[in-house]
């Protein structure tokens, strides 16, 4: 697994941390609050290692605000802080180990680091451009001549591990690190300013002998463990992370992290928003033109599951999902399944109450990642064919946007349900049919999709198969059922259609600007497919009761080193697996997002930020494919978008981790009103003309958006093909 300092790659798949829906601004308390506060000023002279002076004001600022909000458990590595202990190595790496042994499921554990970081030469093969990121603690030394290794440096390996060791006691983790290297070299500060990068070459490091492109992708090892993370990142990897004198003109010095102090700030007069709506926040103060040094050269990054989670609230809170507004235009889109006609409220602060509307805007001439506003009055009522009046003008103090309501003209059609053996339609009087003819009435009703049964022109075939229904593009290969199973009884087919139409939603929005690039504009970031086909041979029988892990296991093992090219609709099977890689071919960063859409319309995202042209780096973990899954029968036709758009400085990255998902608690047809806006995509948008750089009128220069499709067959199919006779 991968890890950088300013924006380490923690990945951690999607968790199912909406347990359940609470009302906005609910704040409730976890188990316990406790917190490691690390601040490194004081470094050693004669290796000439310049001191910081923001560190140590970092953590009292912090360790004020924590203490006020009730936290007891506070323990405090800085230099020049009352009751703090040396921030040296073993200190540091003590504190995360005592943190592991008392911390406990529930609980929120917050940890912050400010001081030097830098690079070295990496050891254990697991960075793609060869080089580890490091925190330089106090006792930091010059590297002996030849080793290129930084004594008492913290690996960001060792980082890694001391946070899985917390989480693996059950208690969540916000990481939050002040501490960068700079891809790029040191850009130039004004005299209020100063970085918290050190050149290697200061330690006798030297980097350049270090560069080099890795054979493979190392995988993380174990399963994620049961607490979550959450964790921000004050710069990209090609900044500087930065602290500035914030005294004013005659005043005593008084040094902070940029990004520390407008965290603090914002945690200071704010209570019960979201860690989104708090990195909004605080990445909208980091852009005030009023900071000195050129702040605008750094942006912060966030990643994790607990983004739409309540600050200090735990994972079962829910927050509100709000877009940048610049000027007349809204900094959201296609890809995050808003279009022409959605009414936004517009706020004049991300952290600001839900109800702080002050103007209201319908969005048009909407792209993939951004959209022109039109101020509305508040009771607009949006359809597909006419915009609301023009009502006034868009306020000037709005920064921000909130979905409100949104046109639902989406179609889904769906086939009237056939029989398995005899493939005749069912009487329309039957029970199954008028449930399914009940639970389609009140999914249309709900405006969480718009689905008509027509047996002519389809889009979802439904089959009887005496028990249950089953939906799917294809709902039966070779004599067995696929796809989404379901009892027919109108409540459980409620669910499961919500979730065939987001996903639906989701895959024609997605389907429609696909196609990769042009040779006028390619797509700067490379993407893989590999696949690796078990021997059917190796594969249990079915109903034979061996685990699914412990089948693919061995299987996998079998043909270890063996893969290849996903090929085109391809056929798959039981324990085949799935990698997605993807590699900058051109200067820049990318934000590059996975959505992969399984046999029973769940969705499920993963993501990366992908920079310059480096070594391929996973994107998400290695899907291995099931037909019986750890959690059931999951035969079909699967979906896989890979989309990939520009990460432009200063902004929010695109990551649709925690919005798309439709399975789990993410799923659950109980959500806020703001999720389900992010999910529930509009018909229109797949009606568009697929043409590579043209979205009807609109271009799509700056998405880039690759298709890939399967059917995971049944058992006893994948066994024929193979020439495997099964017992009767």
């Amino acid at each position: 697994m991968t890890m950088t300092m300013c924006e380490k790659r923690f990945f951690v798949p999607v968790l199912a941390f909406l347990i359940t829906v609470m009302a906005a601004f609910s704040t409730p308390v976890s188990a316990e609050t406790r917190a490691i506060l690390i601040g490194v000023s004081d470094y050693d002279d004669t290796i000439n290692l310049a001191d910081l002076q923001g560190p140590a004001n970092d953590v009292r600022l912090l360790q004020t605000i924590l203490t006020e909000r009730g936290v007891s458990d506070l323990t405090v590595l800085a230099d020049a802080v009352d009751g703090g202990t040396r921030p040296t190595r073993d200190a540091i790496l003590g504190a995360f180990a005592d943190m592991a042994g008392r911390a406990g499921a529930g609980d929120l554990v917050y940890i912050h680091m400010s001081g030097h970081g830098t690079r070295q030469a990496d050891r254990e093969g697991d960075e793609t451009d060869g080089l580890d990121e490091v925190f330089l603690p106090a006792d930091t030394a010059r590297a002996e001549a030849g080793s290129n290794m930084i004594p008492n440096a913290i690996v960001d390996d060792e980082l890694g591990r001391a946070v899985t060791a917390i989480r693996q006691t059950g208690a969540d983790v916000w990481l939050v690190l002040d501490s960068c290297h700079s891809g790029s070299g040191l850009r130039a500060a004004s005299p209020r300013t100063a970085s918290r990068f050190v050149d290697p070459k200061v330690l006798g490091v030297d980097v350049d002998a270090s560069r080099q492109t890795e054979a493979e992708i190392i995988e993380t090892d174990g399963p994620e463990p049961p607490g979550g993370l959450l964790a921000f990142y004050a710069a990209r990897s090609s900044e500087v992370a930065r602290e500035i004198d914030f005294a004013g003109e005659g005043d005593d010095a008084a040094w902070y992290g940029l990004f520390t102090a407008k965290l603090a700030a914002r945690l200071a007069e704010t209570s019960g928003l979201s860690y989104r709506q708090l990195f909004q926040a605080v990445l909208s103060d980091m852009n005030d033109t009023g900071l000195p040094g050129g702040a605008r050269l750094q942006t912060p990054l966030w990643e994790g599951s607990m983004i739409d989670a309540a600050v200090f609230g735990g994972r079962a809170t829910k927050g509100v999902r709000r877009f940048a507004v610049q000027g007349d235009e809204v900094m959201a889109g296609l890809v995050h399944g808003m279009g022409d006609g959605t009414v936004l409220g517009l706020v004049a602060d991300a952290a600001d109450a839900p109800d702080a509307i002050i103007g209201y805007a319908q969005m048009e001439d909407t792209e993939a990642t951004r959209a022109f506003l039109r101020p509305v009055s508040g009771d607009c009522v949006p359809t597909q064919a006419t915009p609301c009046p023009l009502d006034g003008a868009l306020p000037v103090a709005a920064t921000y946007a909130q979905v409100v309501a949104r046109p639902v003209d989406l179609v889904i059609r769906v086939a009237p349900p056939r029989g398995l053996m005899d493939g005749a339609l069912l009487d329309p009087g039957s029970a199954p049919v008028q449930a399914l003819r009940e639970a389609v009435e009140t999914v249309n009703a709900s405006g969480a999709a718009q689905i008509e049964l027509d047996g002519a022109t389809f889009d979802i075939e439904s089959i009887w198969d005496g028990t249950e229904l089953w939906f799917g593009p294809r709902a039966e290969i070779g004599g067995q059922p696929v796809g989404l199973n379901v009892a027919p009884e109108a409540s459980t087919l409620v669910v499961a259609l919500t979730r065939i139409g987001r996903a639906e939603d989701l895959a024609r929005l997605l389907g429609s600007v696909s196609g990769g690039g042009s040779l006028l504009n390619p797509n700067p970031v490379e993407i893989d497919v590999d696949l690796v086909q078990v021997n059917a041979a190796d594969l249990a029988l079915p109903d034979a009761g061996v685990s699914p892990r412990r089948e693919c296991r061995a299987a996998l093992r079998a043909v270890e080193g063996q893969s290849g090219p996903l090929p085109p609709s391809a056929d798959l099977k039981q324990c085949d697996q799935v990698t997605v890689l993807a590699r900058g071919v051109v200067s820049g960063a990318r934000d590059v997002n996975r959505v992969h859409i399984d046999a029973k319309f769940c969705v499920h995202a993963a993501y990366e930020q992908i920079e310059d042209a480096n070594a391929a780096r996973r994107l998400g973990t290695d899907m291995t494919l099931c037909s019986d899954c750890p959690d059931g029968y999951s035969a079909g036709e699967e979906r896989m978008f890979v989309i990939v758009t520009e990460a432009k400085p200063n902004a929010e990255a695109l990551n649709l981790q925690g919005l798309v998902e439709t399975c789990g608690e993410l799923g659950r047809t109980t959500r806020s009103a703001a999720q389900n806006d992010v999910v529930d995509f509009l018909a229109k948008l797949s009606e568009r003309p697929g043409t590579r750089g043209n979205f009807g009128s609109v271009g799509v220069e700056n998405i880039w958006v690759s298709r890939f499709d399967w059917r995971v067959l049944p058992k006893p199919e994948a066994f024929a093909r193979a020439g495997i006779a099964l017992n009767k």
